[in-house]
């Protein structure tokens, strides 16, 4: 503890946690992962779903919401990554609620979910897709381009080899989420307010 001139205790706040929690953030986003292979990637694309939900809050997530019931990720008609989702996260918690994942093979099929992840897929088919969210609390995540700016939330690209996503800040604000500053930092806003 330190006094100013007056020789009043002044108690000082050390930046170091707020830096090295930044710094564990971004190095767990994997930035600096290499993509050697398309498995790799998925693998990679299904671990980063965790580290992203983390820093996003849920239109009318409360404490007693957060504990009640599984985090469901959907997949749209892509088994394999559906696969490689219960393989990843058998066993494991996403906002401390135990993870299912469901496949379906068209949107008419999805109940209520928290993450859908839709693969490629034609541009008229991802519009039907997100008018049938429209206003519903499921984070949309993709990994084909041009998606986050056709109005999906999320999107996986790849740059100079590396693993990236991009955020589609109004759509996701529109929705009622709330990103948190430290997600936007790390990743390319599309539409940012």
């Amino acid at each position: 503890m330190t006094t100013n001139f007056n020789n009043t205790p002044v108690q000082r706040y050390s930046k170091r946690p707020y830096f090295i929690g930044l710094l564990f953030f971004t190095a767990i986003l994997f930035l600096n992962f290499k993509l050697p292979a398309q498995s790799n990637e998925n693998i990679l694309k299904a671990v980063a779903l965790e580290k992203i939900a983390m820093f996003i809050t849920w239109p009318g997530e409360t404490d007693a919401t957060k504990q009640s019931q599984d985090f469901v990720i959907a997949v749209l008609a892509n088994k394999k990554f559906g696969n490689i989702l219960e393989d990843v996260y058998r066993d494991k918690k996403i906002k401390d609620k135990p993870v299912s994942v469901i496949l379906i093979s068209n949107i008419d099929e999805l109940a209520t979910c928290d993450i859908l992840f839709i693969p490629s897929i034609e541009t008229n088919e991802l519009q039907y897709v997100l008018d049938g969210l429209k206003g519903k609390p499921i984070l949309t995540i993709s990994d084909s381009e041009g998606f986050a700016e056709s109005g999906c939330f999320i999107n996986f690209y790849e740059f100079e080899n590396k693993l990236r996503f991009e955020i589609n800040q109004k759509e996701m604000l529109n929705t009622g989420f709330s990103i948190d500053s430290r997600l936007l930092r790390v990743s390319k806003v599309i539409n940012p307010l």
